[in-house]
């Protein structure tokens, strides 16, 4: 890599040691570490937050999203935004509890190297742990990349283009479902998302500070007596668009 790529880290300013933690990972990989504030959403209140939208959350997801989805949300909301103001061609956004997998040292210059030419994509996930629906891209240092048609959950290390990072920001409000779940409706719907075929990067060194994990069981919080009708007809939908991209790229 000719100069050092940026890694977008989100961290609360309470949470020194955290960022600590993901500026020596990050280090070893030779990405420079930026520290992005993240949104304390424990100190809201909901129904006075004008972004979200708590009916559409019911009607979307089933149940209405906690103080702590909506932090994470709003967090990634202001990465994606950060790594925009930099002009770079691509950056990395990471949640703060990240530990590299000796894998990644070796796979992610290759990557960005492999990306940087190419317009075909929007986001990859480095972290994925259960991937669905894909078709192979490349293989890249002896890891294949996935066309990731079925986005995976879990947001903890993604890399950014600006068109993809556009297009997250642009239909990132209101908020009315959890960060991953907008990004699997993003780039589900434009097929521009992909994820390496085993996880890069893993999360939960720490105790989450600002995402749903701090709140419990978060498919309990308030849900709809629909709950279950409501999830089943978002997973449908977005399977069948999934399956719709997989069989046109063959």
């Amino acid at each position: 890599m000719s100069q050092r790529p940026k890694g977008f880290v989100i961290n609360l300013a309470a949470s020194p040691q955290r960022l600590d933690s993901a500026k020596a990972e990050l280090d070893t990989a030779q990405i420079e570490a930026v520290r992005v504030d993240a949104f304390d959403g424990r100190e809201i209140d909901l129904a006075q937050f004008a972004p979200y939208d708590d009916r559409k959350a019911r009607r979307f997801m089933g149940r209405s999203m906690t103080q702590g989805e909506v932090g994470c949300y709003v967090s990634h909301q202001r990465a994606a935004a950060a790594f925009l103001e930099s002009g770079d061609e691509l950056g990395f956004v990471f949640e703060d509890d990240i530990a590299l997998e000796p894998t990644f040292r070796t796979v992610v210059p290759k990557l960005i190297e492999w990306l940087r030419p190419r317009t075909d994509w929007h986001c990859v996930n480095l972290g994925a742990t259960r991937l669905k629906i894909t078709s192979p891209m490349a293989e890249v240092a002896g890891v294949p990349l996935l066309r990731a048609h079925y986005f995976p959950m879990l947001a903890h290390a993604l890399i950014w283009n600006p068109a993809g990072a556009e297009a997250f920001l642009a239909a990132s409000e209101p908020i009315f479902c959890p960060a991953d779940n907008m990004l699997r409706q993003v780039l589900t719907r434009s097929d521009m998302g992909l994820a390496t075929a085993q996880s890069l990067v893993t999360a939960g060194r720490f105790d989450s500070d600002i995402s749903a994990r701090s709140g419990g069981n978060r498919g309990q919080y308030r849900r709809s007596p629909l709950y279950g009708l409501r999830k089943q007809r978002r997973l449908l939908h977005e399977k069948a668009m999934a399956f719709a991209h997989k069989l046109s790229h063959r």
